[in-house]
């Protein structure tokens, strides 16, 4: 089986200012990368027990009103018991916040509406530079990336362009599969009980997943989408999902997520910290911001992605 790893930082994924001249160079080292090194895409929304299920059902429907919550992260790759990534994401009511630790990072979502674009704000902590992604550009972007890889030969990639699973979904235990001989999620799910806040969070999550698409240097995003559609058709929200690629169970992917239905005060002061950041880091194109992320050059798990 081909082994594969993701890094962030690719000057080819984020030049998304001049991106149909970026994807040449951005496809061919993706496919130098994805022959020698292994995946580790994490992906959303899981709560380590059951007793946080069980916690998580009763916060619906106690809290289930609110437009504000959060999602605190952390990713594990195979057996290890440290996390890989740890991050918190805050959904406030005009915008959502993720606070990466490593890299030290921000990035916010800013949701479309009349006379203005969905967007991304990436802020580097380091640098104090923060970067502008228009959504609809993330967009035109994964349209190209997956005309490329629906006739690369590796078949792993290839399936990403175009995934086609088989679904299975339990009501009675909550247990969505969506399987494949190349790429396996298992889910286990809670009922949404208030459509407009299972909607808020199908809207990030769909964008999110695309964006991190970019992060990553991974392929194209349509099995995690495959799986945000499945979610949303039955009406539910993951607490927990494990990935695996090629039927390698020892490259599993975990992620574990802990909801709060409010927000806190530390969580409030963080939202007023990135507020000062976003007032005054430096703002600069999509090329300087590449460049200052590819110096680093180290592999990144992130917990909000596909």
């Amino acid at each position: 089986m081909t082994a594969y790893r993701f890094y962030a930082g690719d000057i080819g994924v984020y030049a998304l200012a001049a991106f149909s001249y970026a994807l040449p160079r951005w496809t061919s080292r993706l496919a130098h990368q994805w022959s020698t090194t292994m995946a580790r895409r994490p992906f959303t929304l899981a709560a380590s027990t059951a007793v946080a299920a069980a916690a998580l059902a009763a916060s619906f429907a106690t809290h289930a009103s609110a437009q504000e919550f959060r999602i605190e992260t952390d990713v594990f790759i195979g057996e290890e018991e440290t996390s890989a990534s740890h991050s918190v994401t805050l959904f406030e009511k005009s915008a959502v916040y993720e606070f990466n630790e490593n890299p030290g990072e921000i990035i916010v979502y800013r949701p479309g509406d009349e006379g203005r674009p969905a967007q991304f704000i990436l802020l580097d902590l380091a640098s104090q530079q923060r970067t502008d992604v228009e959504a609809d550009r993330v967009e035109k972007l994964m349209g190209k990336l997956s005309q490329w890889a629906a006739s690369h030969k590796d078949p792993l990639i290839q399936f990403s362009a175009a995934p086609k699973f088989d679904e299975s979904y339990d009501q009675q235990s909550g247990v969505l599969t969506l399987s494949s001989p190349q790429w396996t999620y298992k889910a286990a799910t809670i009922e949404a009980e208030d459509a407009a806040v299972l909607e808020r969070y199908q809207d990030f999550i769909d964008r999110y997943t695309k964006l991190s698409t970019m992060l990553q240097n991974a392929p194209p995003p349509g099995p995690r989408l495959s799986l945000n559609a499945a979610l949303a058709r039955h009406g539910v929200v993951p607490v927990e999902i494990q990935r695996t690629t090629g039927g390698d169970d020892k490259n599993a992917v975990r992620a574990t997520h802990l909801f709060s239905w409010r927000l806190s005060r530390e969580d409030r002061a963080r939202l007023d910290e990135a507020q000062t950041f976003l007032a005054n880091f430096e703002k600069v194109d999509n090329e300087a911001f590449i460049a200052a992320r590819t110096q680093k050059d180290k592999p990144v798990v992130r917990g909000q992605s596909n």
